[in-house]
């Protein structure tokens, strides 16, 4: 048995259902079960024959998602908001990222103005949950300390419903859904 320090960086107040939660396959300790349990390995579900499971899950149209009724702003103007976050943002530190910078941006966007959550988006922009956490996390500072404000959607775009079957197709897991809190 061995242990290692982890010095990544995790996202803080990532919330699990209830209901996402009693499906996990929990074995509960006796002692302090809702501390102590043991987590069962899961089936893996099949993958589309057309990939393999090393192959990262194709990107969708990055016109279709830089579109201005989901950014809430010209492709000129996202493009502007991206030249300006640069200089801070696409420092070389640590892991380097799976999506260039403007595409780190154009999610950041969808995630403040159309609320949605890092999975559907890591579905949509071909990355991992966790890298597009870290991602988002990231990104909401710098527009912070840039004074740049995403001010959310007052009603959800109809594209949203193209973007919610993509996700749902390629994933099959509903748990990945794009909710409408606009």
């Amino acid at each position: 048995m061995s242990a290692a320090l982890d010095t990544n960086t995790y996202p803080t107040g990532v919330r699990i259902g209830d209901a996402e939660m009693a499906a996990l396959p929990l074995t509960r300790h006796s002692f302090h079960g809702e501390w102590n349990y043991a987590l069962h390995p899961q089936p893996r579900p099949a993958v589309p024959a057309a990939r393999t499971p090393q192959e990262p899950a194709p990107r969708w149209n990055q016109a279709l998602l830089s579109d201005p009724a989901l950014t809430g702003m010209s492709r000129q103007q996202l493009a502007d908001v991206a030249r300006t976050l640069i200089p801070a943002g696409d420092a070389r530190r640590g892991r380097p990222p799976r999506l260039a910078f403007p595409e780190q941006i154009l999610a950041t966007v969808l995630h403040l103005r159309l609320a949605l959550a890092a999975e559907p988006l890591a579905v949509l922009f071909g990355s991992s949950r966790t890298a597009m956490h870290r991602t988002l996390l990231k990104n909401r500072r710098l527009l912070r300390a840039h004074g740049i404000v995403i001010p959310p959607a007052t009603t959800p775009p109809v594209i949203l419903a193209a973007l919610h079957a993509r996700v749902l197709a390629q994933t099959g897991e509903p748990h990945n859904k794009i909710k409408t809190t606009c």
